[in-house]
């Protein structure tokens, strides 16, 4: 493995693709094509693509979601992943209904095959996983390009500190890929002005409030939760927030319900996926041993899609409305 070495990661992948910035509302405009071939940070490693992919699949409720914001539905032959989720992707009329679609929520080599893809755009933990045989590696034995969602790279190796800028990277990325790079440029640019229109506001704020991430609380299994490294926990961050599993250097975690406790949130954030948040909220609320944090007995929850909470194109929308939730008064006016 090679360590990755570049801090700058989105200039140093600018730089790679002749890439600058531009606007969420017009990703469909701009749309003409820089040359290929292209190079491009994917982990640690630098993938080259001398054409843009023919057979595209993509995998998992997020990352279909940003292919979708994209512009790009058309050009997918296979999505996987989003099984008990569509009705939560946003598209226009139609456009979630045609994809093509495997059924498989964590699939197997053989079933990414079986679509015939020449490339897949998916993360560790978001698809890829050694134990399934499905990985980048095995992939490309059997003629099949991939990228490979920044944030995950983390569950093989160090990459630098989350930031907007990982997001920023796969989105910078993928228009190079496929030779969309003035789209993926408007969007990038667009979003950086929405964040800074956040942290304008939210980054003097001297009081702030302890949020926990949780996922699958609907049971009283332990739940998952997000450590310092995850996109959600970024979230928080820039929304005036501080996560109370921050000391975690992950993503995405497990924790007991006796540290929650302990740590005392706030505000919980749940996220809205296979599992209504009603089912989490009720069984949080109902939960003797949790009565007495402060964001239970509140009653102060934060209902955010996958899409919204994890690397994708609604990671912004998600914040903009977190922030007004934690700091309405900084929003007044």
């Amino acid at each position: 493995m090679i360590p990755f070495p570049l801090r700058g990661l989105p200039l140093a992948l600018a730089l790679m693709l002749g890439v600058g910035s531009s606007a969420h509302a017009n990703a469909h405009a701009n749309t003409r094509a820089r040359p290929h071939p292209v190079e491009v940070a994917n982990c640690f490693e630098t993938a080259r693509f001398a054409s843009p992919p023919k057979r595209p699949m993509v995998h998992d409720t997020n990352m279909t979601q940003t292919m979708l914001d994209l512009g790009l539905a058309d050009r997918l032959v296979a999505v996987s992943g989003i099984e008990g989720a569509e009705h939560r992707l946003i598209a226009p009329p139609g456009v979630v209904a045609a994809l093509p679609r495997l059924p498989d929520q964590s699939p197997s080599l053989e079933a990414v095959l079986s679509a015939d893809p020449d490339f897949l755009f998916a993360g560790w933990s978001y698809g890829f996983s050694e134990a399934r045989g499905l990985t980048p590696a095995r992939l490309a034995e059997m003629g099949v390009a991939t990228y490979t969602l920044r944030e995950s790279c983390i569950r093989i190796g160090p990459r630098e500190p989350i930031s907007m800028d990982t997001l920023y990277a796969d989105l910078l990325a993928l228009g190079g890929i496929f030779g969309i790079a003035e789209r993926a440029e408007a969007m990038v640019a667009d979003f950086r002005r929405r964040v800074a229109a956040v942290t304008d506001r939210t980054g003097t704020v001297a009081e702030r409030p302890r949020v926990m991430y949780c996922d699958q609380c609907h049971t009283d299994g332990a739940p998952l939760s997000v450590g310092r490294e995850g996109m959600t926990s970024l979230l928080m961050d820039l929304a005036g927030g501080r996560n109370i599993f921050d000391d975690i250097p992950n993503s995405y975690v497990r924790v007991s319900w006796e540290d929650m406790v302990r740590r005392d949130p706030q505000w919980i954030i749940v996220s809205d996926h296979r599992v209504p948040a009603e089912a989490a909220i009720r069984h949080l609320t109902a939960a003797p041993q949790l009565a007495d944090v402060e964001a239970v007995r509140k009653r102060q929850f934060i209902v955010l899609t996958y899409a919204e909470q994890t690397p994708s194109t609604r990671n912004v929308d998600a914040l903009e409305r977190m922030a007004r939730t934690l700091h309405p008064e900084r929003f007044a006016r």
